[in-house]
């Protein structure tokens, strides 16, 4: 994704929505199958991420191996709404997480989008990426960190 330029006209925002689903993992199957996400940009990149990910299953499948995971699209809403400055209860609220949960996910999103941010060399992303860092790392998240 890095190397096709799939995030780098992103907002920070969409940039954390798309990131959201490369790490999270839906507990149960009984998670919406079409999960609500941003319109425009993030349903662009997601569609590009798709197809990398296919090109990239079908070579695992051609070398006999099995490491990649599908992506995970329900935690892309409230990433989004997080980076957009929305509050924890709203986050809550709208996409049934329970606290604990979104804490997690925030803190796997914040661990990848630093990768990114390093990966992503002098440009524009590694700018975005940080942006959604310090944008996500707030409130209750901050706390956590702080706790650990």
């Amino acid at each position: 994704c890095l190397r096709q330029g799939v995030f780098d006209d992103l907002t920070v925002p969409e940039l954390a929505a798309c990131l959201a689903a490369l790490v999270y993992e839906s507990r149960s199957k009984d998670e919406p199958t079409s999960p609500r996400l941003p319109r425009g940009d993030v349903q662009e990149a997601v569609e590009r991420m798709g197809s990398i990910w296919r090109d990239l299953s079908a070579l695992e499948r051609d070398m006999r191996v099995d490491f990649l995971r599908s992506m995970d699209l329900n935690f892309c809403w409230p990433a989004f709404r997080w980076a957009s400055g929305a509050s924890l209860a709203e986050v809550l609220y709208e996409s049934d997480l329970a606290a604990g949960d979104f804490v997690r996910w925030v803190k796997q999103l914040i661990d990848l989008t630093e990768q990114i941010a390093d990966a992503a060399g002098a440009t524009p992303l590694r700018k975005t990426a940080r942006s959604v860092v310090d944008q996500i790392r707030r409130g209750v998240i901050s706390y956590a960190s702080v706790v650990e």
